[in-house]
């Protein structure tokens, strides 16, 4: 009987480990005047999701540090996810600064909807076309305002046909 899988993929054809591929996850930041956007990129699980609250908790080091996470490029999450997320806002309220997220996929949006996460965190749409530069958490506070309703689809879709409504992210009020 043999204990090789055929989803095995630790090993390739010819019984060799593979060649590593791109990374999981990757974490970019750049400066925004007085915000820090840190993009992420990938999947956030709970192989890399530490990684995400190591980097936050070295820019809580700075003062009054705000935070902008772009979670745009994002393309899976798990409940290390979240619990980096609620981490991270912990650590940069310590530290008398903010944080907010940047364009969250369905997934994550989802997933803060499910756990009763989603009032925790700020969230920014990002830029609409047209629109002067945006301010951010420095100039408006903590959380940032929501945007008025754009036509893209909500958190509440067809799928949830028939049960009682989510509050869209747009909803919560600060």
């Amino acid at each position: 009987m043999s204990t090789r899988l055929p989803y095995d993929r630790s090993r390739g054809r010819d019984g060799d480990v593979p060649a590593p591929g791109a990374p999981v996850m990757s974490l970019d930041c750049e400066h925004e005047g007085p915000l820090t956007v840190v993009s992420v990129h990938g999947e956030v699980d709970m192989s890399n999701a530490h990684l995400l609250v190591d980097l936050v908790a070295e820019l809580a080091r700075h003062p009054v540090p705000r935070v902008v996470l772009d979670l745009s490029g994002v393309g899976f999450v798990d409940l290390h996810a979240v619990r980096a997320l609620i981490e991270a806002d912990r650590l940069l309220r310590e530290a008398a600064g903010g944080l907010a997220l940047r364009r969250p996929p369905r997934c994550v949006s989802r997933l803060l909807h499910l756990t009763a996460t989603a009032h925790l965190f700020g969230v920014d749409e990002g830029p609409i076309p047209g629109d002067p530069p945006w301010a951010g958490p420095a100039v408006t506070g903590d959380r940032i305002p929501p945007r008025p309703a754009t036509g893209a689809l909500s958190p509440n879709s067809r799928m949830d046909a028939g049960r009682p409504p989510l509050p869209s992210v747009r909803e919560v009020s600060a």
